[in-house]
């Protein structure tokens, strides 16, 4: 049993996190502090006029986290913009997260997506992936 899970969600159309959220549930301990978290990939510069659609998207996405959320007893949300793979390094490090609950999405015919893969191979912790 973990006490703090760091849950990264993708959004994309016709993922439900479903499967994450059974995974997390099963492993948690009675009290596990739980981190939803949706990376948000950068915006150029030159695209500046992008951001207000990413800024929209983002209170989109952290409200529906919220929802999720109030499933567990003690739960973060968090949406932040950068690189999914190092910001979910970093984050499992510096909360000191104990196992990260991570749905693999493949973009070719590998076994799991380049994200899951860093993941994976240099995380401080358990990783628990979900298909």
């Amino acid at each position: 049993m973990y006490k703090n899970i760091l849950m990264p969600l993708a959004y994309r159309p016709g993922h439900h996190p479903d499967k994450e959220l059974r995974a997390a549930r099963a492993i948690a301990a009675p009290g596990t502090r739980v981190t939803l978290l949706h990376v948000i990939g950068a915006v150029p510069e030159f695209r500046s006029e992008e951001a207000v659609t990413k800024d929209a998207l983002a209170k989109v996405i952290e409200h529906d986290l919220e929802r999720v959320a109030d499933s567990f007893v003690e739960a973060e949300v968090m949406v932040v913009e950068g690189e999914p793979s190092e910001t979910i390094l970093d984050l499992a490090s510096s909360k000191n997260v104990d196992c990260i609950v991570l749905a693999p999405h493949r973009s070719d015919t590998g076994e799991y997506g380049s994200t899951a893969a860093q993941v994976v191979r240099r995380a401080p912790c358990t990783v628990h992936l979900v298909r």
